[in-house]
Order: C-alpha cells, then structure tokens, then sequence
C-alpha cells in the first residue's frame, strides 16, 4: 500500500501541473495516469499557445486568461515553447465589422495587436493566400505539450512524489462515506495498488464524470470532439487564425518539422471510441487550403482526434461554451476541475492547490509563475536544426533523433512501451510516421533487455495499428504510397504478420 496526502487522477497537463505546485509548496502526493503522459485532451490538441485571440470576441474572460499564461509559459518553459507569433488573416468576403470587434476586444483585455498590409503579412508568410485583404498579429506560439507534461512531472518525481504512468483507476475506496484511497491496475502486469490519500482530485478530463462516478458523485460535462490533421512538411513559421468567428478549420500551427491544422467541433460521446471521420479531413483542408493554397498539394501525414472537456451548458455548438474552468467539491474527500485550456493549465493548477491548502491548513504561496519548469537544461531548444549536432547513429532521420536520445529516454524511464518514447524524444512524428524507426527504437530495447523478442513483436503490432488508425482518414495520393512502402516493409522484408 502505498500512504501519501494527495492522490491525483490523470497524467494530463493540468495533472501533472497540480502534482508539480504541490512539490513547491511541500505536499506529498501520487499522480496516477492510465497511459503516458498527455494521453488525453492534452496529447490531441493542436499544440496552440494561445494569446486569447480566438476567444476574446465572445469568451473575454478566458482571453485574459490565455494572455495572461500565454506571458508566464514563455518565462517558464521555454524549452517547451516556440514563440513563432500569430497572425489573424481576413480573406474576401470575411466581416469587416468582426474586425472592427477583434481590435477592440484585443485591447479591452490586452492583447496586443498590429495591422498589417497584405504586403506586409506576405513579406512575413510568403504562403499566404495572396487574396487576403489584411492581417493582425497576435502573440499567439507553438508549445510542446509533452514536453510541457513531462518538465511538471520531473519536478514532482525529484521533489519525492510518487508518478505512476500506466496505472489505471478502477475503484475509489471509501470508508464512511469519505473517499480515502484508489485501486489502480498497472498496464503491463495487471496488478492491483492500493493508494491512500487524505484527498483525491480528479483532473481527467473528459473521464471526469466517469471518475467522480467511482466515488458515487457526478461532474456536470459537456464532451466536445476536435479533429485535426497533419502536413509532412512546415508551411508557415507564424500561427494563422481565420478572422472570424471560430469554425472548423480555421487554425495551422507550426510543430517543429510539420504542420498541424484544424479543429472541427462535434458533440462527443465516450472519448475511448472516438474517431476522425473522413468528412472532417476534407473540411478541414479545405479551410486551411484558402488561407495557405500550398496545403491543397501537401502530403497530409496523419489525423487524430481529442475530446474537449467543456464545462456543461446547452448550446448546441461546442465553440460557443466557455474556455474557462471550474472546481467542484464533492463533499465527500474528492474535487473535481473541469474545463480550461492547455494555455491555462498552470493557473488552473495553483487554484486548485489552493483549494488543498486551505484543507490542509498550509500557508505557502504559488510559486509556479516564478519558478522555470525544471529539467529544461536536457533539452534541445527550437529550431529543430538545433539537434543536428552530428548525423552518425541517427535513428530518426525526420526528426533528428540519435541512437543516445532514445537510449536516454528508454534508460530514464526504464519503459517497454513506444509511445513512451515517442513523446519524450519525437521519435516517430515525423513524415514516415514511424515507419523506418520503429523497428530500429524495439532494436534497442531489446539490446538493452527491456524487452524479449516476442514481447517487442507483439509491441510493434500494437504499434503499427494504432498509428494506421491515424493515417487511415489522409490515405490518398503520396500518403498512400509512401503507406504501400512502409507495409512493403513490415510485410514483406520483415515478414510482420497482420494482428488479429
């Protein structure tokens, strides 16, 4: 059994936030996490550090809340962000009396903005629709989300709290009617931990109804699915808005080696079985192609969808919910935080520290706004060129990755999983999608004897099957050559059985 005074549900970024300001402040805890790091909302959104533009029309509270953090991340975590800067496009046909509101409600919350010409915004992005009419820039950046995960979590694991990734929760234990402790099952063994807590919060996301159901309580949701796609190469080096009100498609940001483009918003069911519907795709390159046309010839790599945990309301369109976030105490030694953004997970975890202090009685104030996330000296800095220190055991050849970063990564954290180490090193996210590193990175877990051949096949299969299942939506054209090579590959020289 495991003791500690707070147990925290889910390894996203508002979780592993939470775990890490209760280090600062002197509170032990475990953090639980059914799969790695980011496996959630976090993981699947479009790595946007937002300056508030896309909300401060309609939700200007979350706006300020977004500039605000937008100010912070960029001080902290830097080795998580690039500050590529925003631009908003209007293109023909596009309301110039929304533009009159942008401008105004930009200043109300203190966004700060400039116009440009579309000379001037072309001279800036060259990839532009040349149609566009005007352009604002906004301090909008691309920010690493499972870098931003991971740098909370080193401070919690060396400050002495307990991270379990891959640990599911399947029961909440209560005695009298007080939550005092959960059953986790590890992924990998199936064992049973117990771990006992003075107070748990559940910071799951869009499981967060599904949690607080263990404890017998319910968090009013409203679940939102966003699906996003992915070019093989970077088409701009600012992130670009539609000037208008929010829709589907309306966002590419640049993501090291790539591009990433959406979102759609639909109502969503269990976040477990969701999927990209090739509708989604169409739409969303579409939109992207009239604010940069070259997206309607490039490749498309992948597809993935999230779901957005909104707090509960009863408009119909997902987009016209509040970004901003809640915390609900159920009375029972169990809260609850809904909502929020990945921009704004760092405010939302010192509230709700704060919430725990005041139950615990402690005096001491956040000092996460202050403090740099630590463990950034370990990583490389943006641009991706950065890593190409020398070219020799490279194992990764679309994303720079050294025989030494995935020794590391796999020595670190002693994993068995590829996933792990995709997310710590980027390994796999490139334009081949895994389909030349995989089998090299199983190589060298097994030279490392973290794995038996038999268990890195059966790793692989898994592997390849849930990255086909982002592909799928994209297949057409090069993508579906280049996925006609890689089965060639895994088929044919390799001689992979398909997974029944």
């Amino acid at each position: 059994m495991i003791k500690t005074d707070v147990i925290i549900i889910g390894g996203g970024a508002t979780g592993c936030g939470i775990a890490r300001d209760l280090t600062l402040r002197g509170a032990h805890h475990c953090l639980l996490e059914k799969g790695d790091f980011a496996s959630g909302a976090t993981g699947a959104c479009h790595g946007l550090l937002h300056s508030g533009g896309r909300y401060v029309v309609n939700d200007p509270g979350a706006a300020r809340e977004c500039i605000r953090e937008n100010a912070i991340l960029r001080k902290i975590a830097q080795k998580c962000v690039e500050p590529t800067g925003g631009m908003f496009v209007r293109l023909p046909g596009d309301s110039k009396m929304f533009r009159d509101r942008f401008l105004k409600s930009c200043d109300e919350v203190g966004i700060s903005t400039e116009v440009l010409s579309p000379t001037r915004a072309l001279d800036l992005v060259p990839g532009l629709n040349p149609a566009i009419e005007e352009a604002i820039t906004v301090p909008d950046c691309s920010i690493d989300p499972f870098r931003l995960c991971m740098l909370n979590a080193y401070t919690s694991r060396h400050g002495g709290g307990e991270i379990l990734t891959h640990h599911e929760v399947v029961a909440i234990v209560k005695e009298k009617g007080v939550c005092v402790g959960v059953l986790a099952r590890e992924r990998l063994t199936s064992q049973i931990k117990e771990i006992r807590g003075r107070i748990i919060v559940n910071a799951t996301g869009a499981w967060g109804d599904k949690i607080a159901q263990l404890s017998g309580s319910h968090v009013p949701m409203s679940l939102s699915k966003g699906s996003l796609i992915i070019s093989n190469h970077r088409l701009t080096n600012m992130v670009i808005n539609r000037l208008r009100p929010p829709s589907d498609g309306d966002i590419i940001v640049p993501n090291e080696a790539v591009c990433l483009a959406g979102t759609t918003s639909l109502p969503a069911g269990d976040p477990d079985t969701i999927e990209v519907d090739p509708v989604e795709v169409d739409i969303i390159a579409s939109q992207a192609e009239q604010m940069i046309p070259a997206f309607g010839s490039t490749r498309l790599i992948r597809t993935y969808t999230g779901v957005r945990p909104l707090l509960k309301s009863d408009a119909a369109d997902g987009r016209a919910i509040s970004r901003g976030f809640r915390i609900i105490n159920h009375h029972n030694g169990m809260f609850s935080i809904l909502g929020g953004k990945l921009s704004t997970y760092r405010l939302m975890a010192e509230k709700m520290v704060d919430v725990i202090s005041d139950e615990f009685g402690l005096k001491v104030a956040c000092k996460t706004a202050d403090i740099p996330l630590e463990g950034q000296d370990e990583l490389s800095g943006y641009p991706l060129s950065k890593r190409l220190k020398t070219m020799e055991d490279i194992i990764c050849e679309c994303e720079l990755i050294s025989r030494g970063d995935v020794e590391h990564a796999i020595n670190s954290i002693g994993t068995q999983y590829i996933g792990d180490i995709q997310h710590r090193t980027r390994l796999g996210m490139g334009p081949c999608q895994g389909g030349f590193c995989t089998y090299r990175a199983l190589g060298i877990m097994q030279d490392l004897g973290r794995v038996s051949p038999d268990e890195s096949l059966k790793i692989l299969q898994q592997f390849l099957q849930r990255r086909f299942k982002g592909i799928r939506p994209a297949l057409w054209g090069d993508q579906l050559k280049e996925e006609q090579l890689v089965e060639s590959i895994y088929l044919g020289i390799l001689n992979m059985e398909p997974q029944e």
